[in-house]
């Protein structure tokens, strides 16, 4: 009887040992996805900062700077029209990230004139 415990206490060993590498592996597959995800994540983030250094040092202003402006322009542009006595136009709306603001229309210039050649006069015959 002593054997017959034995061997089935074997085959239960057998499979919790199995169990638990199973659990094993597929913890180890998690975290080493984890760490490519993160080594994406960090990747990208470094070339952000990297794209934001290089246009900074060509003088592209940033989205603070930008909005610093319009606060600004706005601010103005409230003076300017209570010295004129004019009304205040709106706030220049901010624009949303990846919202284009339409461009304004050209002023059309006046078309040239054309004219035309003077043709010599006819003489008149005598």
């Amino acid at each position: 009887m002593a054997k017959k415990l034995k061997k089935h206490d074997d085959q239960q060993l057998d499979a919790v040992r199995m169990s638990s590498q199973e659990i094993w592996q597929a913890g180890l597959a998690a975290f080493a996805k984890a760490q490519e995800d993160e080594g994406k994540f960090f990747s990208m983030q470094l070339f952000e900062e990297r794209v934001l250094r290089a246009l900074s040092s060509i003088g592209v202003p940033n989205r603070q700077e930008i909005d610093a402006l319009n606060q600004r322009i706005d601010e103005l542009t409230r003076q300017v029209a209570a010295l004129s006595g004019k009304p205040a136009p709106a706030a220049t709306k901010k624009a949303t990230p990846g919202e284009v603001k339409p461009a304004k229309p050209a002023l059309k210039k006046p078309a040239a004139k054309k004219t035309a050649a003077k043709k010599p006069a006819a003489k008149k015959a005598k």
